[in-house]
């Protein structure tokens, strides 16, 4: 027969563990991550806007340059069909942006996850450490009337937080 002491950590007699600033960096790197889209998609857009405009200069200085209707006609269809061209090229851009900034968000994601797991596995390998130096028999066997594998739990200043207890 013997007897167990088991010592508890601040936290589970009364402390608050204090704020945790990890958080805050990994939603500034999630703002991170939406601030680079959005700027990527405003220079998307900006590009787009100088582009149409050009074009549209430039046909318009054609268009005025032609001599029958039928050609003015022609620049104005293949403007339109070349319209269409560079609206589904612009989407597929906006989508490329879309998608490279949902792989950055799950990349960190899963960065984060990555580091928080291995800082809590190595926390509770640290506490096993702990609690294994700490846990430890009471020499001389415990009292006739006393039962098997009895324990006690205390806190940090030995304060029993347990009344004895079988397991």
């Amino acid at each position: 027969m013997t007897e167990s002491t088991i010592v508890l950590p601040h936290s589970a007699w009364g402390k608050e563990p204090s704020q945790t600033p990890w958080l805050t960096a990994e939603m500034s790197d999630l703002a991170q991550i939406c601030v680079g889209t959005a700027q990527r998609i405003a220079e998307l857009n900006s590009r787009a806007i100088d582009t149409t405009i050009n074009e549209q200069r430039a046909v318009s200085l054609e268009t005025a340059n032609e001599r029958s209707p039928f050609g003015a006609w022609r620049l104005q269809a293949s403007f339109a069909l070349a319209g269409t061209a560079k609206a589904a090229a612009y989407w597929r851009h906006v989508n490329e942006i879309m998608v490279d900034a949902v792989v950055d968000a799950v990349n960190e994601a899963e960065g984060c996850l990555n580091r928080n797991f291995m800082a809590l596995s190595a926390a509770l390998g640290d506490a096993a450490t702990d609690v294994s130096s700490i846990v430890r028999a009471s020499g001389p066997p415990v009292a006739s009337g006393a039962k098997e594998n009895e324990v006690r739990i205390l806190d940090p200043r030995g304060d029993a937080v347990a009344s004895r207890r079988s397991e």
